[in-house]
């Protein structure tokens, strides 16, 4: 484990004094959670209880990052999200398609998005898009068995992407770059004794990488990544070998030209007799430590990504309203997992 905070640039001034400081004021604002902005969540930390969390206030409580949830097929707790009009530009584009492809042994169908050029409206301020795009992947690998066709691995991916600014109701400007993905791999490539087929492999991976400015905050520029990984093999000796690492690190660089840096990373390995030991405890504390300062140091910046959030979950779910996933949905929403094994939800935020 690896967690740290350190200054890019040397300053008489007490930061760590300041930091405090502001972690108190921000506990002291975020007892209700009702307020416009993402809710407040404990941390149990001298100092930081109720710092912000990135997820939008229609997202999960945890301290989890910002635009891990824009699936507009997953409508949990997206009850509230903001409504408004989209408004097409001069170079305005909207363009989705499906993709299949098979083979011996294969087939794959996948889906993607692409949109340009557009204005979303609403209560909670205008989001410029300047690029805003999703895309689906899905896998099933098979090999003969006995004469029959029988599938040993199902791979599913969906990610998404977004380029463009978002313009509060005091006209503040948030220019955001953001990759979020998401993908899952299962193999299944031995049978029991009964003829069913045995887990092999099992890989999980939410990747997130946002970047931008935030002048009006008084913030030059920032960055932020967060990667979250599962892996787990069957050995030869018919035991489950788990390994789940995550990592955190950003920087904040604010006007006077004065940087931050934050970093989290951990590295945990488990070993199991059989799939029904297996479970997926919370994060580590350190990890929710090091969110809430990278918070703290963001101010109302912080804020403004859950609504940037909010506004894209919005718009995807308006393009689905509107028709432009009938493809997908016409392909049956890709291909199905096969396999049925008894794994607990991976999602360290749902």
């Amino acid at each position: 484990m690896n967690t740290h905070t350190r200054f890019t640039n040397t300053n008489f001034t007490n930061f760590d004094e300041l930091l405090d400081q502001k972690l108190i004021d921000l506990a002291a604002n975020a007892v209700d959670v009702t307020k416009s902005g993402p809710p407040g969540a404990p941390v149990n930390e001298p100092g930081i209880q109720n710092a912000p969390t990135a997820n939008s206030e229609n997202g999960p409580s945890a301290y989890g990052p910002p635009f891990l949830d824009l699936d507009p097929y997953d409508l949990e707790g997206k009850d509230n999200l903001p409504t408004g009009d989209l408004i097409e530009g001069p170079q305005g584009s909207i363009g989705s398609a499906v993709e299949s492809a098979g083979g011996a042994g294969h087939q794959q169908v996948n889906f993607a998005l692409d949109m340009a050029g557009y204005t979303f409206r609403s209560d909670a301020g205008r989001l410029d898009i300047m690029a805003l795009s999703e895309e689906r992947t899905t896998e099933i690998k098979t090999m003969t068995f006995n004469g029959q066709e029988v599938a040993v691995e199902y791979q599913s991916g969906l990610a998404h992407r977004f380029e463009g600014s978002f313009y509060d109701n005091q006209f503040r400007e948030l220019y955001v770059e953001l990759n979020a993905e998401v993908f899952t791999s299962i193999q299944t490539e031995a049978l029991d004794a009964d003829g069913n087929p045995l887990l092999t492999s099992f890989g999980y991976q939410q990747m997130l990488e946002v970047a931008g400015q935030a002048h009006d905050y008084g913030i030059e520029e920032f960055s932020m990544a967060f990667e979250y990984m599962i892996d787990i093999q069957r050995n030869d000796f018919g035991f489950y070998e788990m390994t789940i690492s995550v990592m955190f690190e950003g920087e904040i660089i604010d006007m006077n030209g004065i940087g931050r840096e934050f970093l989290f990373e951990d590295e945990t390995m488990f070993l199991f007799s059989d799939l029904d030991q297996i479970s997926f405890d919370q994060l580590p504390q350190g990890f929710n430590d090091e969110i809430a300062r990278f918070a703290a140091n963001m101010g109302d910046a912080w804020d403004a990504f859950g609504s940037v959030n909010d506004q894209i979950e919005a718009v995807l779910l308006k393009l689905r309203e509107e028709g432009h996933y009938q493809a997908w949905d016409d392909a049956d929403q890709g291909l199905n997992d096969p396999f049925d094994f008894n794994l607990p939800n991976v999602d360290p935020f749902s």
